[in-house]
């Protein structure tokens, strides 16, 4: 049974778990807002000295990848390697923020834990937490005094991610100011409109993340009870070395982000109860090796009535305008909807079409877009 952390606790890591083997910290926040979070690396001093240390949404790995974050529903997880950490980072602070407006007064639940094994060591419950104007929470810390210890902040900070940033000694990336005009606002396409993702000056795309949110209760039926809808969002993607394949949830096929084909699922939430969707990302670094993405969603479970899904997908990098899609078509009884078309474009960026095209499934979606894969039936 895991020990509870309350703000103040203090202890040597090794006498709740095996510090030489790997660690997760996992993080949940429920509320009304879009949450993010994130992992600073820092100095002796308490600074971060080294951005690579920065480990966020859009920068997911480590130079090492002794930290490595992946989303798995609303939660964030953080799998951390300490003995192969660099010696100049002695602190690893955990922290969690909005995006974009609201504070953290109306936060329904937040939890911080310590799992090794998949089993939790140390918990951090903040769910009855009086928070008013904060816009951010540092959670835990793991320091290196002597020894590796955990220190349980457990406090709100006022600011957002860039004051925390700011905060440790870190410097934000501004673009150029006609690419801060550009992120400035948000894209929405036309069926059949498409544009290019927005590339830093002399850095990669950095990571590409798709957001598939959607209603997850229709409407009550005879009996009074709201219906609930599971929509699964995933891709089929062909490479340059003429590889194909599909990312989803079916036959367990998550892809990987870091080796082929470069592209990931964040697992499945088959309950109903994440507020933030399902997210498919894409490493923009390895844009040479990717010919075209197709990403697509289709009803795993219940009648297909897209119109009560209301479905949104939603394209986000580090410098371009968020690209929205509404599935907003809402005739077809087909269970599957293709929703975009990323392609290749020279090698730099990505072109991203809207499709909103129904189909009876993924071998019809296949032919359609003349993939040419073998298909068989399977499951979650």
């Amino acid at each position: 049974m895991a020990s509870v952390m309350q703000r103040g606790f203090r202890d040597k890591l090794e006498k709740h778990v095996n510090i030489s083997d790997k660690l997760t910290v996992e993080m949940s926040l429920n509320g009304d807002a879009e949450y993010d979070y994130c992992c600073f690396g820092v100095d002796a001093n308490d600074k971060l000295s080294d951005d690579a240390y920065m480990v966020f949404y859009n920068q997911t790995k480590s130079p090492g990848q002794e930290i490595i974050m992946s989303r798995n529903g609303a939660a964030a997880v953080f799998e951390i390697n300490l003995s192969r950490l660099p010696s100049k980072i002695v602190k690893l602070v955990f922290t969690a923020n909005i995006d974009g407006a609201g504070t953290m007064k109306n936060i329904r639940s937040f939890a911080c834990s310590l799992k090794k094994g998949g089993a939790e060591a140390l918990r951090l419950d903040m769910s009855g937490a009086n928070f008013s104007s904060e816009k951010a929470i540092v959670a835990v810390e793991l320091y290196k005094k002597d020894v590796w210890r955990i220190n349980c902040v457990a406090s709100g900070f006022n600011g957002g991610l860039s004051d925390l940033l700011k905060s440790y000694g870190g410097s934000e990336v501004t673009p150029p100011p006609q690419e801060q005009q550009k992120a400035a606002h948000k894209v929405e396409l036309k069926k059949g409109q498409k544009v290019n993702l927005e590339k830093p000056h002399g850095v990669s795309l950095g990571e590409i993340v798709c957001n598939l949110n959607w209603t997850q209760k229709g409407k009550a039926g005879f009996l009074g009870k709201a219906k609930s809808i599971d929509l699964d969002l995933a891709c089929l993607y062909e490479l340059k070395n003429g590889s194909k394949g599909a990312i989803q949830a079916l036959g367990s096929s998550f892809g990987n982000l870091s080796s082929p084909p470069y592209i990931a699922l964040d697992g499945d939430d088959r309950t109903g109860s994440s507020a933030d969707g399902e997210f498919l990302r894409i490493n923009g670094a390895r844009i040479s090796e990717i010919k075209r993405i197709l990403v697509f969603t289709f009803i795993y479970d219940g009648v297909a009535n897209w119109r009560e899904a209301d479905a949104v997908v939603t394209v986000k990098t580090l410098s371009s305008p968020d690209i929205i899609v509404h599935l907003d078509e809402y005739g077809s009884s087909s269970i599957l909807c293709a929703i975009a078309m990323l392609e290749n474009i020279n090698n730099e960026t990505f072109s991203v079409e809207k499709l909103v095209q129904f189909y009876n499934g993924q071998e019809e979606l296949d032919k359609a877009h003349g993939w040419g894969m073998q298909w068989r039936a399977g499951r979650k």
